[in-house]
């Protein structure tokens, strides 16, 4: 679905789903290919799930973010990792918290070295938190400003923003798509207190 804001001539795909080449992806598209400004535009979307690219534009958009690399074999990393694929066909990670698991989980993220993967450090103390974003807003009181900051940098009216938290940081480590089929009631109202939209 594309929705129209009456008080802007910007689109908004709330598709929530923008993995290349589906639907979400080609709403923007089509958008983009008819003349409109919409968020996100395809090279964002592009950004934003390529988890380098999302660390390097976060950085750049001042977010915190964890320190990473980009390789392809099991080679001079040192667990606690967590492991990203670098190819627009792949989703999922990998946390590898020992030596004895970098080999077997590195050459599942690579499929077998045939693409790269992004690894990221894991700090000593840690949890993960996985926050929703609608239209940078979340129901999570702790994480208001960091979702707020996310939107402005990325674009993406509804997204999953997987972060790991430490005792004096949240540090955001991937993107990844929220159906707006998924949003739960309270998350729907926070669409509906924006306003008038249209189709």
């Amino acid at each position: 679905m594309l929705g129209l804001r009456e008080s802007e001539q910007l689109w908004f795909n709330l598709h929530g789903d923008y993995t290349y080449m589906t639907e979400g992806y080609y709403l923007s598209l089509d958008a983009e290919v008819a003349g409109r400004k919409v968020y996100p535009s395809t090279r964002e979307i592009m950004d934003a799930y390529t988890a380098p690219l999302a660390a390097e534009k976060a950085k750049l958009g001042g977010i915190p973010v964890l320190e990473g690399r980009i390789i392809n074999f099991p080679h001079d990393v040192k667990p606690p990792l967590i492991a990203y694929p670098v190819n627009p066909f792949s989703t999922g990670y990998e946390i590898i918290e020992n030596k004895e698991e970098v080999e077997t989980k590195v050459k599942r993220i690579t499929m077998s070295g045939k693409f790269a993967a992004h690894v990221q450090q894991l700090p000593s103390n840690f949890r993960i938190d996985t926050v929703r974003c609608i239209m940078g807003r979340t129901l999570v009181k702790e994480y208001r400003d960091f979702v707020k900051r996310a939107f402005e940098v990325f674009h993406l009216p509804l997204m999953k923003i997987k972060t790991v938290v430490t005792p004096a940081s949240y540090l955001l480590s991937s993107i990844e798509p929220l159906l707006q089929e998924d949003l739960t009631l309270n998350e729907k109202r926070i669409l509906e207190g924006m306003g008038v939209w249209r189709e």
